[in-house]
């Protein structure tokens, strides 16, 4: 529990600008991520809330709460990228908030691997979060992982409400 309010506190500091990798993708290779996901991490509850593709994104609500309430608001969009004719990336942009909807971070990652049950992103090594990664590991399970700058992985795995 520490360390994840360690790397809360690191990701409020992080901001980024980083340019989309030449990896061929498309957001509608995503749609298993659609739906809303809750589970715990240590008191903690996460819940997320995916939108399902349309018209080049998709994005989801992020809210962290504990017995005391609301303690973080996230947002998170990954929209299809153009890098070139005929080839596409993906870049994901997050942004998080107080519970009063003050931001407190903002960070953009690229692409870095994709497959049919999995996707990752990466950000440069001045980040607060190097890698965000997602793995549908099974029907009804989503894992969420999160590198933090200090090399802490912070793992969650959430099922359907």
């Amino acid at each position: 529990m520490r360390y994840f309010l360690y790397a809360m506190v690191l990701l409020m500091g992080g901001n980024t600008h980083a340019q989309p990798q030449t990896i061929t993708a498309n957001i509608e290779s995503l749609s298993w991520m659609a739906g809303s996901w809750k589970g715990l991490l240590g008191e903690q509850t996460v819940e997320e809330t995916w939108s399902p593709p349309e018209l080049g994104s998709m994005d989801t609500m992020i809210r962290l709460s504990s017995p005391e309430g609301v303690q973080m608001i996230e947002l998170i969009v990954i929209r299809e990228v153009r890098v070139s004719e005929g080839n596409n990336t993906l870049a994901l942009h997050l942004r998080q908030f107080s519970p009063a909807l003050e931001l407190r971070a903002r960070q953009d990652m690229e692409l870095q691997d994709i497959s049919t049950q999995s996707v990752s992103f990466v950000a440069d090594a001045n980040s607060s979060i190097k890698q965000l990664s997602y793995t549908r590991i099974a029907q009804d399970q989503l894992k969420v992982e999160v590198t933090v700058v200090t090399g802490d992985l912070f793992s969650v795995n959430l099922r359907p409400k």
